[in-house]
């Protein structure tokens, strides 16, 4: 039993590997060349091309892991079914599910690194590529920029995105639950320094209305990267402790609601998918033949089922559907037509 999990789990990953790196590769080469045109006309330096894709392919992979992880179930256990190995191993006593089971402990591995790595290295990968696309591949030059750095909401006239420098600053200190201001600030310039900001030669006045207060310099602390708050990426999300935060408040419950269920569902994906493989692999024989035309035909019905969670997931955003039920009536519908198939094809 181990020594087939072992072949099994070898043959997988090779599998898995490759068509990861093909699909990746794909995407890269297509965005390269619809982005050529502005590359070369920004004249952007080959360490930002480089920055940029190496900061944008976690998104890409992120997003495609589910396709790819159902895809490398299909041709690896196919192949081994194609080639009789399969039948083999279900005659000698194993079902489908036993002998696919590295596979499925594969596909929560796979799904966990996704929902960590949505957390810790996609969202800080989009600042990043946002950040590089906006300011080297446009050649956009920011102006009356607000950020929000400790519990200061800070308006610039301009910023040097190289020097990391703001000029022209206005600040307004606001209360802990932000109902009041506190300060107004005003300063010629601030600079962005490690885990703090710098605001230089200017001055302060409190709330109710004193003194006037001068400063040649008055640091405030900031732990967000520098490149986090100028980014201008649309595709970026909050932290989940944020979302459940924001969703605790009260307001656009069904839109925080999807995406906190986005985030822990879209992983689950991979198990899915590895699920829904099963039909397609038991259906690849040698006398059916059939291996091309079932790995085509399970890669449309893959597509299907991502786009179709992603439509449930964004009419849930917009409170045209309950997000809770709907998207477990979309998952139950995938689980119980794989099911029935396999009960049919014989399990």
């Amino acid at each position: 039993m181990k020594k087939i999990h072992r072949y099994i789990t070898k043959n997988f990953l090779l599998v898995f590997l490759i068509v990861f790196v093909f699909f990746i590769f794909l995407f890269v080469l297509s965005d390269f060349f619809s982005r050529l045109g502005t590359i070369l006309k920004s004249s952007v330096p080959v360490k930002h091309v480089l920055e940029y894709y190496i900061f944008y392919t976690p998104f890409i992979a992120y997003f495609s892991l589910p396709f790819i992880f159902g895809l490398s179930s299909v041709i690896s256990l196919g192949y081994l079914s194609f080639r009789n190995e399969i039948i083999v191993m279900r005659s000698s006593g194993l079902s489908i599910f036993k002998i696919s089971m590295p596979i499925f402990l594969i596909s929560i591995i796979v799904g966990a690194f996704m929902f960590f790595g949505k957390e810790y290295i996609v969202n800080y990968g989009l600042d990043r590529a946002s950040y590089i696309k906006h300011y080297y591949f446009k050649r956009k030059k920011p102006r009356a920029i607000w950020l929000k750095v400790d519990n200061y909401f800070i308006r610039a006239k301009d910023i040097d995105v190289d020097k990391k420098r703001l000029t022209g600053v206005t600040a307004y200190l606001v209360s802990k639950n932000f109902t009041a201001i506190l300060r107004v600030l005003e300063s010629k310039s601030a600079r962005f320094e490690k885990n703090k900001l710098v605001f230089l030669e200017g001055y302060w006045i409190d709330f109710p209305f004193k003194e006037t207060h001068r400063f040649k310099a008055l640091s405030v602390p900031n732990k967000t990267p520098f490149v986090s708050l100028i980014s201008t990426s649309q595709f970026r999300e909050p932290y989940l402790k944020d979302l459940i935060k924001r969703l605790k408040m009260g307001n656009d419950k069904n839109y925080y609601l999807s995406l906190i269920l986005f985030r822990f569902l879209y992983p689950i994906s991979c198990v899915v998918l590895s699920l829904l493989s099963l039909v397609f692999i038991l259906k690849i024989t040698p006398r059916k033949s059939g291996f091309i035309s079932n790995v085509f035909l399970s890669a449309i019905v893959f597509l299907t089922y991502i786009a179709g969670f992603q439509v449930v997931i964004t009419m849930g955003k917009y409170s045209m559907i309950n997000p809770p039920l709907s998207i477990a009536i979309f998952m139950l519908f995938w689980i119980t037509i794989s099911l029935y198939n396999l009960l049919k094809l014989g399990i």
